[in-house]
């Protein structure tokens, strides 16, 4: 499991490191090109997306994942049921587009949510396709279909938007992104649904299913419920702001879970029944999780007045407020959101469930507070109420079963704290210093922001721990890949 793992974790760095031009340009270049309404005008349509392609993969794709077993008519039947269910939501989203643009009081709203309801039937052509790869643990071609996708959207979006097509050029990039995904996802299974579907059987696959639908399609309309009131009450610019900050702020994040989800909903489901190594697998994950990303986000957070307009231009500068108030979500959430993978994991499907209802929600009560000041208020009432509410209640809830203690999560995460803690002071100190310009100042922040943060927690036990680990991980893991490699060569 351990190579599994550390292959998978490999094929998908090898990925990401392939990504970072086309992200970076994305970051660099797109804002510079478009306006925040743009930006705008597509966060309008794109919780509605997001929404209901998770409605319509219904759960299934964990479940498929989490079967002990598996015949392909069944499958096949859980394909055909999808892809109909995805034809039918998007004649009702194409239907419903004069709504949407009632809805935010804009016209380009309902045009952008008319083209957006075809990407609901390519979801339905890729759900069960991914899940199969995923649980054949082909973390390399899934990784590799990623990449191919991020450069190819990336490409599109940047000839539309030099050709002046605005926000449709973030359409056209989401629209390659989908197709390629499509395309891959087939090629990777190599199966084509050619048997007669069984539909006998199917039941537990959406009782299961749908107990994760429920809690994810909570969670998810939490995440975008901000969205929705701030292009409602705020309007179209005031969104674009919001969401270039959160787009930096919690997007790597969720990005970083979806991968996890893909590398570690399979490894732990076969070690369920193992209690203790369960519970050694998890804590491992968890502390080189904080030992990599929380020194990142406290450099993040503090740099940001300097780091948003660095990155995207200066008629971005009122997303920086916006981009530090949520780095405070996502100091814990690296560890917060792979315990959906407990929950799944485990099959407690019931407790997942009232876990996503109260993070739905205080997050829908924070989004309200917050909305009075505007789009940098529900960003401040969401981080407060994600670090000191959300947080401890998921920590409390998520270890009441199963072999992991709370006592095990609070005690890996106190050396990071502390060290998370001596970084912000230390990298809050420097940006009173001159610097010769602010990518020196960016450079010097996050270079103290590690090594404040390592060296804080290098003096736990559990800290250094965590440090030998990285490190025998890479002595053992890294020749016996290299061996395999020269071998197949």
């Amino acid at each position: 499991m351990q190579t599994h793992a550390v292959n998978g974790a490999l094929a998908i760095g090898i990925a990401q490191l392939l990504k970072l031009p086309f992200q970076v340009a994305s970051l660099l270049v797109l804002p510079r090109l478009l306006q925040p309404i743009d930006y705008g005008i597509y966060a309008m349509i794109d919780p509605l997306v997001s929404i209901s392609a998770l409605i319509l993969n219904f759960g299934i794709s964990q479940a498929i994942i989490q079967a002990p077993a598996l015949r392909r008519e069944q499958v096949t039947g859980l394909f055909w049921i999808t892809l109909i269910a995805s034809c039918a939501a998007a004649a009702i989203m194409l239907a419903s587009s004069p709504f949407v643009a009632a809805f935010y009081h804009d016209p380009r709203a309902g045009l952008v949510a008319a083209v957006c309801s075809s990407f609901l039937i390519l979801t339905g052509l890729m759900n069960v396709h991914e899940a199969l790869l995923n649980r054949q643990m082909k973390f390399g071609w899934v990784a590799m279909i990623s990449a191919v996708g991020m450069a190819l959207g990336f490409g599109a979006s940047l000839v539309a938007a030099l050709l002046g097509a605005g926000y449709w050029s973030l359409v056209l990039g989401a629209a390659v992104q989908q197709i390629v995904s499509v395309i891959g996802v087939w090629l990777g299974v190599g199966w084509i649904p050619r048997e007669k579907p069984s539909f006998k059987g199917l039941l537990h696959f959406y009782k299961f299913g749908g107990a994760v639908m429920l809690a994810d399609g909570a969670t998810v309309m939490a995440r975008e419920a901000d969205s929705v009131l701030i292009g409602r009450y705020v309007g179209g610019v005031g969104l674009g702001h919001y969401d270039r900050g959160n787009k930096l702020a919690i997007v790597p994040i969720q990005r970083i879970n979806t991968v996890l989800q893909q590398l570690l909903l399979p490894i732990l489901s076969r070690l369920n029944e193992e209690g203790e190594r369960y519970r050694t697998a998890y804590l491992r994950i968890i502390r080189q999780l904080m030992l990599f990303v929380t020194p990142g986000v406290v450099a993040l957070g503090v740099t940001a007045p300097i780091l948003v307009p660095f990155v995207i231009g200066e008629q971005w500068a009122p997303a920086a407020p916006i981009f530090a108030w949520l780095t405070l979500a996502a100091l814990h959430r690296p560890v917060s959101m792979t315990m959906d993978l407990l929950f799944i994991s485990q099959a407690r499907m019931r407790d997942y469930l009232i876990w996503s209802a109260f993070s739905t929600v205080t997050s829908l009560v924070a989004f309200i507070i917050g909305l009075q000041w505007g789009a940098v208020g529900v960003a401040a009432a969401f981080g407060i109420s994600d670090l000191l509410i959300r947080a401890p209640a998921l920590w409390y809830w998520v270890t009441r079963r199963g072999p992991i203690l709370m006592a095990d999560l609070y005690l890996s995460a106190a050396p990071f704290a502390a060290g998370a803690v001596a970084a912000f002071v230390v990298v809050s100190a420097l940006q009173s210093l001159p610097f010769h310009n602010d990518f020196i100042q960016l450079a010097v922040s996050a270079i103290a922001a590690y090594a404040i943060s390592w060296g804080t927690s290098a003096l736990f036990h559990r800290g250094r721990a965590a440090m030998i680990d990285s490190m025998r991980l890479i002595r053992t893991e890294l020749p016996r890949l290299m061996r395999r490699r020269a071998a197949s060569a």
